[in-house]
């Protein structure tokens, strides 16, 4: 028995030290392979009945330092993140280049004022009138190029971020099936080392791209979670989903909802907030922050170049360039608010139907109820009846409806300033916006017409034509569209005037120059733009701001008041007559102002007090004055936004349009809780009128509005809450009411906190990319909600849409170039083509120091044009340059955590053909163990025999 022991006993040596070779000759061919972490065959004593039996192989130990392994995928997220940078700061620091750089948005802005510069010293040569242009052209294209450049960026960053999401898709993926794998293999005591070392490589691939935690079970298998808690591989992989956008703008951004979420199989809705590192959260701040920062900084630069130039361009004149038409560039709401026709109570109208709610008036039943302008306030009305008090069931503030007037004028949707007589009388008005001016104390306007040699033939100042009555040279037929008699009416001194009645009076003044000047025109066109046209293009029409009416007073950048909701209070203040209607600008831009933006606030912003605000578009106001409660955040404001201005519209409807119904109609308006509105209509014919001023309750606001050139029903909830309309019965030769309203759901305006800078915007969006209006109350210390925070026409898109006007560059003899002067001697004022005024006005307005908002990495400060463009690409210089050193840096760390790790792990082949030595000897001994007892086995089986 002691020799078979013996040979037993040598024969698992000789096997334990085989099993050592495989491992040894396992980490020398694998010395050169990603991942592979050296083994250690570990052997241990055999006994058997307590006495030694040889050895055996106990297990093949993987050598991991599990800390310093955890401590490399925590820098390998860094370094990924810093990674995935460089593959785009260096394109976003040759975009914007060196300050020097001929090419540099910089130099750019220094050759446009010298531009300007030389302007002034040779005004009257085409040659440097063409290369002005082309300059101001010059520095636009290039923000323009930018812009798009930059957006280009972002929108690779976000396919990259669907490449990343894919990548990690595949990592989890992977994890689980090596999970799999292992568990199965531990359960039959089948070897996992190799198994362990793929999937510690997908593991650590994965924390390159997405910071994430993790934590083996005693099964073996490998739980991964993010940095957040988000569960990533557990039983099963939880893979991420995300889909690319097809095109970036510049306002678009994720807060914002603009691009879809990253969402996870199970958990959160959107992950990408949470992120905290690797390539996803580099991708996420390109995309989101970094060059969205950027491009803050050259909206900023470009309305303030826009403003700045235009302001100074409006002041000017092209003589002797005849200048006798002129296209406004600033989009007005349609001014719905103007005094219908007025009808003598003599001879009351006898057909108009008054709808509020469940009650329906109609004049038939009132034979004195007569609608005529209000004495006091000509763009309101005054509805009287002489017997009964019919409006008794109205008060301040409800709305109704007309329909059927005698004069059409006088069918729309009213809202109620005030009840009289117990409701025998109500004054009104219409519910479309009447947006007002005013100029600021004594400041006036002068306006001029010069002949061909510069000399004045007509003048006068615009506060006395509004001081004028010119209504008896008009009909209701010839007033002009959306005008009547009243806008032609005396206005008072220095008094709020609505829009309409500042282009009605301009039109009256050139109309009694004479009868040459019949066709001039002065009024809003379908864009809501005015539009001043003399009609004479052989005299030039010229503007000059003055601190009074006085001849040659002052000149001076009048102060206009901007009025968007007729309440009366400022919402806006311009400088300039010309230059708020946008009559001569020099850069135009293409994009509507349909975006607004508050200024940088920090992250603890609350309102100081309670505040209101109302939000318009060209059509009226959209849902009710919001009360912003004290102690409200931006997001709060954002809430309240995106609540109240819900609403619920029919198709565009042609003017005075009405469905003959051969069924009476039932129209039933709901919101979450229930129904809140009821109205019957029809058989016959029914008006948007009739449904509007039927559906509107407490709680439900129905109202007739102008859209372009059409009209829409509007509903709208007191309370903000979401309205759905349905239908039963209606029936109408070939359809149907419900479908001939087709009533849709709109969010009219998307509010949402959107990082920048230091801090965050509030950002306001209209969804249909129309003019908006915001108007908010002044308190006693002249504050309201859009100072406080700062709300105003965004500069965002800027950038990406400004160009010089276009017949400037086909038509650069239209440049202005002097201004109105003033000839004490004549009391006259005149024209001169050598007058260099405007043009050194502009090389000023290039070069001087002026306030800039923060925006971007950019705070508030006083800087000339180049020199901000000087500090953004320094910025940009210095972020560039930061991320370089710190992925130096990085990748020296990782380095070094690498060789500590490899150090360890990693097969060293001195030791790896030590260690096979050693077991090489070890072998040959047993073997020559075996050979002694065989020969000794032979020879006790020989004597036997």
């Amino acid at each position: 028995m002691s020799l078979t022991l013996g040979l037993n006993t040598a024969l698992s040596g000789l096997l334990t030290s085989q099993r050592a070779l495989d491992t040894i000759a396992q980490n020398v061919t694998n010395v050169n392979t990603k991942g592979y972490v050296r083994k250690v065959m570990n052997q241990e004593s055999r006994v058997l009945n307590g006495n030694g039996a040889g050895v055996q192989v106990g297990s093949v130990t993987r050598m991991v330092n599990e800390g310093l392994l955890k401590d490399i995928r925590k820098q390998t997220a860094t370094l990924g993140k810093l990674q995935a940078e460089q593959e785009y700061y260096p394109r976003i620091d040759d975009l914007f280049g060196n300050v020097a750089d001929n090419t540099s948005i910089a130099h750019k802005m220094n050759d446009l004022y010298k531009a300007f510069e030389l302007l002034g010293t040779q005004v009257n040569k085409p040659a440097i009138q063409w290369s002005t242009v082309q300059s101001g052209e010059d520095a636009a294209q290039l923000l323009d190029r930018m812009t798009e450049q930059l957006q280009g960026l972002r929108l690779e960053a976000d396919r990259d971020i669907e490449s990343t999401v894919n990548l990690i898709n595949d990592k989890l993926a992977s994890i689980h099936d090596l999970n799999q794998k292992i568990v199965k293999n531990s359960a039959v005591a089948t070897g996992t080392t190799d198994l362990e070392d793929k999937r510690d490589l997908a593991i650590t691939e994965l924390a390159s791209m997405i910071d994430i935690q993790y934590y083996k079970r005693q099964d073996g298998s490998m739980i991964v979670y993010t940095n957040s808690g988000e569960m990533l591989v557990d039983n099963q992989d939880q893979p991420l989903n995300y889909s690319a956008n097809t095109k970036i703008d510049t306002w678009m951004t994720s807060s914002g909802g603009q691009f879809n979420k990253i969402t996870v199989a199970g958990g959160s809705s959107d992950l990408g907030p949470l992120i905290q590192g690797g390539q996803l959260r580099a991708l996420l701040d390109m995309r989101d922050k970094t060059v969205t920062d950027l491009q803050s900084n050259l909206d900023e630069m470009a309305v303030t170049m826009r403003e700045a130039l235009n302001l100074a361009h409006n002041r000017g004149t092209s003589y002797p360039n005849v200048s006798s038409r002129y296209e406004g560039t600033r989009t007005f709401a349609k001014q719905g608010n103007i005094a219908p026709t007025p009808t003598a109570p003599a001879n009351p109208d006898t057909s108009a139907r008054f709808m509020f709610g469940s009650t329906t008036l109609t004049t038939a039943n009132y034979t004195n109820l007569t609608i005529a302008a209000s004495g006091a306030n000509p763009w309101q009305s005054v509805m009287t009846a002489s017997a009964g008090t019919p409006f008794s069931g109205l008060s301040a503030g409800s709305t109704f409806s007309i329909d059927s007037a005698e004069d059409s004028t006088n069918n729309g949707t009213y809202r109620v300033i005030s009840v009289g007589g117990a409701g025998a009388n109500i004054t009104v008005e219409k519910v479309n916006p009447r947006q007002t001016i005013q100029l600021s104390g004594t400041e006036d306007v002068s306006l001029a017409i010069f002949d061909s040699t510069g000399a004045q033939a007509y003048q006068t100042t615009l506060n006395a034509i509004m001081q004028t009555n010119y209504s008896g040279s008009y009909t209701s037929a010839t007033a002009g569209t959306g005008r009547s008699l009243s806008d032609f009416a005396a206005k008072g001194d220095h008094d709020e005037w609505a829009i309409n009645e500042v282009s009605a009076h301009v039109e009256g003044w050139l109309r009694s120059l004479g009868p040459e000047y019949a066709n001039a025109t002065a009024n809003l066109n379908s864009e809501g733009k005015l539009i001043i046209d003399t009609g004479v293009p052989t005299q030039s029409l010229a503007f000059r701001d003055q601190v009074s009416s006085a001849g040659g007073a002052a000149a001076t950048d009048a102060t206009i008041s901007f009025d968007v909701d007729g309440d009366g209070a400022t919402d806006q203040t311009v400088k300039g007559f010309s230059n708020f209607f946008g009559l001569n600008d020099f850069y135009v831009n293409s994009a509507q102002n349909s975006i607004f933006d508050s200024a940088i606030q920090p992250s603890t912003f609350k309102t100081s007090t309670t505040r209101d605000l109302s939000i318009l578009d060209g059509t009226g106001q959209l849902g009710p004055t919001i009360s912003i409660p004290q102690g409200s955040s931006l997001e709060d404001i954002a809430k309240y936004i995106n609540q109240f201005s819900r609403t619920t519209e029919s198709a565009s409807q042609s003017a005075n349009s009405s469905f003959i119904l051969t069924s009476a109609a039932t129209i039933s308006v709901s919101n979450g809780s229930g129904t809140v509105s009821t109205a019957t209509v029809g058989p016959g014919a029914v008006s948007l009128e009739e449904i509007a001023g039927k559906l509107t309750t407490g709680s439900v606001v129905g109202s007739v509005v102008q859209d372009g050139n059409g009209y829409r029903l509007r509903l709208e909830s007191t309370a903000g809450s979401e309205l759905s309309v349905s239908f039963s019965g209606g029936a109408m030769t070939g359809g149907s009411l419900e479908s001939a309203l087709g009533m849709n759901k709109q969010q009219r305006l998307s509010a949402s906190v959107i990082p920048e800078g230091s801090g965050y915007r509030l950002r306001v969006v209209n969804a249909e990319n129309k003019e908006v209006y915001m108007a908010s109350s002044l308190d006693v210390n002249g504050n309201n909600l859009l100072s406080e925070i700062g709300l105003q026409r965004a500069a965002t898109r800027q950038a990406g849409t400004l160009s010089v006007r276009a017949d400037l560059q086909t038509a650069p003899e239209k440049l202005g170039r002097g201004t109105v002067q003033w000839n004490s001697d004549l009391n006259k004022y005149y024209l001169s083509e050598g007058d260099n005024t405007t043009a050194l006005s502009m090389a000023e307005a290039m070069n001087a120091k002026r306030t800039m908002n923060s925006a971007g990495g950019l705070y508030s400060g006083n800087y000339s044009l180049s020199e901000y463009a000087a500090s953004t690409i320094s910025l940009v210089a210095g972020d560039a340059s930061h991320s370089a050193d710190s992925l130096e840096y990085q990748q020296t760390l990782n380095q070094s955590l690498d060789f500590q790790y490899t150090s360890f792990s990693g097969v060293n082949l001195d030791e790896e053909v030590s260690s096979m030595i050693d077991f090489q000897q070890a072998y040959s001994a047993t073997a020559k163990v075996i050979t002694v007892l065989q020969e000794m086995l032979e020879t006790l089986t020989n004597m036997i025999k």
